[in-house]
């Protein structure tokens, strides 16, 4: 049985400049691959220095999708050393501690998608 050696989400948006900008800037991925075929554009975003692992891959489409319950959630070394940009883009609630040890910010995408940066302790 072959196993995931990773994993990429894709996010379908019409707002796909805003979207890959907002995760670039806030989260400081890098753009691996873009493309504009007739009737497929898009993105790949991954971490720099990862030898090119992508990450997040965001797809123009023409109509609005629905993301409710929907939440992306990446784990930093420590939330407190996180640079939040100086921008009303990136307003945010946290850093909240949990019961179990990891301390979050809570951040919602352009698309309303909930972007949750974390740390554990425990981990």
């Amino acid at each position: 049985m072959a196993v995931p050696l990773s994993l990429k989400t894709r996010l379908s948006t019409p707002l796909l400049e805003a979207t890959r900008d907002w995760y670039r800037d806030l989260l400081g991925l890098s753009v691996l691959e873009e493309w504009d075929e007739p009737g497929d554009r898009g993105c790949i975003l991954g971490l720099a220095g990862a030898d090119g692992e992508a990450f997040l891959e965001v797809h123009r489409c023409e109509d609005s999708r629905d993301f409710a319950g929907v939440s992306l959630q990446f784990r930093v070394a420590d939330v407190a050393q996180f640079q939040i940009p100086d921008d009303p883009r990136f307003a945010h609630r946290g850093p909240i501690a949990r019961p179990w040890g990891s301390t979050y910010l809570f951040f919602t995408d352009p698309n309303g998608v909930i972007v949750v940066v974390f740390s554990c302790d425990s981990l």
